[in-house]
């Protein structure tokens, strides 16, 4: 029967726990390198139809702030996601090419309860919050709530970012590249 409650136990806090994508460094970086049906597509014209994107999905009410590199093709985005009672702040970088771009988000922080947290790789366990309360726990149940919330929390950030680069590839690969 204790081998069945430590499985059961073992499962839940594997559950629990939700990944996000990283680079090299470890830091959370959702990146997409996107190539669009006309390989000879001038740089100009793919940075011109980025800076369209952006003025459409970043308007001035939504408190985005926006920066360009004219010269090199760069749009630059910080904005957030409300999620919940929290905003998760994020940089957008957007870089056109011949015939392609990348888009890469990162820099992404949870502000809320008046606390700012950086996003880590991966959500916390139930060990990894008792671990940091270093003491005994008294309700189990509260810190197994904890690390589902924070677990969900993760899922809808994954799900913003991977939308929000959904909508750029969407537009870019729609628009009639001449």
């Amino acid at each position: 029967m204790k081998t069945i409650f430590f499985f059961l136990l073992l499962s839940t806090t594997a559950l629990a726990q939700f990944t996000l994508p990283t680079n090299e460094a470890g830091q959370v970086q959702y990146q997409e390198i996107v190539r669009l049906s006309n390989p000879a597509l001038p740089a100009r014209q793919v940075y011109t139809q980025i800076r369209s994107w952006a003025d459409q999905h970043y308007t001035a009410s939504n408190e985005a702030e926006q920066q360009r590199d004219d010269v090199h093709g760069i749009v630059f985005v910080r904005s957030f996601y409300p999620i919940e009672k929290r905003n998760v702040r994020y940089t957008l970088t957007v870089e056109a090419k011949i015939g392609r771009y990348r888009a890469t988000i990162t820099d992404l922080v949870v502000e809320g309860d008046g606390l700012t947290l950086p996003v880590r790789a991966t959500s916390s366990t139930v060990e990894e919050i008792k671990k940091a309360a270093d003491s005994d726990v008294k309700n189990e149940q509260l810190v197994e709530k904890i690390a589902a919330e924070q677990a969900e929390l993760y899922q809808q950030i994954d799900r913003a970012c991977r939308a929000t680069l959904a909508s750029l590839k969407e537009t870019l690969t729609t628009t009639p590249n001449k």
